[in-house]
C-alpha cells in the first residue's frame, strides 16, 4: 500500500477519486490540516496487494502516510486537533473526541440512493477495546428526507442490520461484538493497523435533484 498526501487536494479527492455515478459536489471543505498541510487526508493505492479496496481515500487521525506497514508495527502520532460535536453525540457522552479529522461537502444526487463503501481500522485494535478510549467513525447527513423529514447530522455509517455506530467497542473479536466485520491485522503486512473492519456501506434514500450535506469524521 501506498499513500500520498500531496498529489490531489481535498477538491479532487472528492471529485476525481471518491464520488462517481449520479452524483455532483462542491463546497468542499477538509478540517483537520496538519501544520498547513493535508496530513490527515490523502489518496491511498492498493493495488495488488490483496486488500479490499485497489485505491481511495484515507482519512486519519495521526498521519496518512503512516498508513502502510505492518500490522506488527505502531503508528501513532497525535495531530493536536480538536473534537467533533457529532462524534460527540455518538459516543453518548462517555467520551469526549479529540484529534477530529473531516471531511465534507455539499452534493446533489439524481438517483435516489446514495452510498459509501468504506473499511474502519485502528491502532487501538485489541488492547484498548472496552477500555477509556474507542475511536469511532461516522458519516453524517443532512438534508431532505424521501420518508418524511429531514436529516439533520445523522449518521449513515453502521453496522448493517442495526442502528449501531461504527467503533473499536462495537465492532471486535474481543468483547466480542459483531465479530463477522472485524478483520485480526496484528500479523498483516498491508498497512499498520492492528484490526480493521470487512468492507462497509454507508447508504441513505435521498430525493433526486435537492442539495444535500454530507461529512465523513473520524
Amino acid at each position: 500500500m501506498t499513500v500520498n498526501t500531496s498529489i490531489y487536494t481535498a477538491e479532487e479527492l472528492v471529485q476525481d477519486v471518491l464520488i462517481n455515478g449520479c452524483v455532483t459536489a462542491d463546497n468542499i471543505v477538509n478540517i483537520g490540516d496538519y501544520s498547513g498541510s493535508n496530513a490527515a487526508i490523502g489518496y491511498f493505492n492498493a493495488n495488488g496487494t490483496g486488500f479490499p479496496f485497489n485505491a481511495g481515500i484515507i482519512l486519519s487521525s495521526g498521519l496518512a502516510e503512516d498508513a502502510p506497514g505492518s500490522g506488527s508495527t505502531f503508528a501513532s502520532t497525535s495531530l493536536g486537533l480538536g473534537g467533533d460535536p457529532d462524534l460527540d453525540n455518538l459516543l453518548g457522552g462517555f467520551w469526549s473526541s479529540q484529534d477530529a479529522v473531516i471531511l465534507e461537502f455539499d452534493f446533489v444526487p439524481s438517483s435516489d440512493t446514495i452510498q459509501f463503501r468504506y473499511i474502519f481500522g485502528s491502532e487501538e485494535y485489541p488492547e484498548y477495546v472496552n477500555s477509556s478510549y474507542n475511536d469511532v467513525f461516522g458519516f453524517f447527513i443532512t438534508g431532505p428526507n424521501p420518508s418524511g423529514g429531514t436529516y439533520n447530522s445523522e449518521n449513515i455509517a453502521l453496522i448493517p442490520n442495526t442502528t449501531t455506530y461504527v467503533s473499536i467497542d462495537n465492532v471486535n473479536d474481543v468483547s466480542p461484538s459483531n465479530p463477522q466485520y472485524y478483520v485480526d491485522n496484528q500479523s498483516g503486512n498491508i498497512n499498520v493497523y492492528d484490526g480493521h473492519t470487512t468492507p462497509l456501506t454507508a447508504w441513505a434514500l435521498v430525493t433526486p435533484c435537492e442539495t444535500y450535506h454530507i461529512k465523513l469524521a473520524i
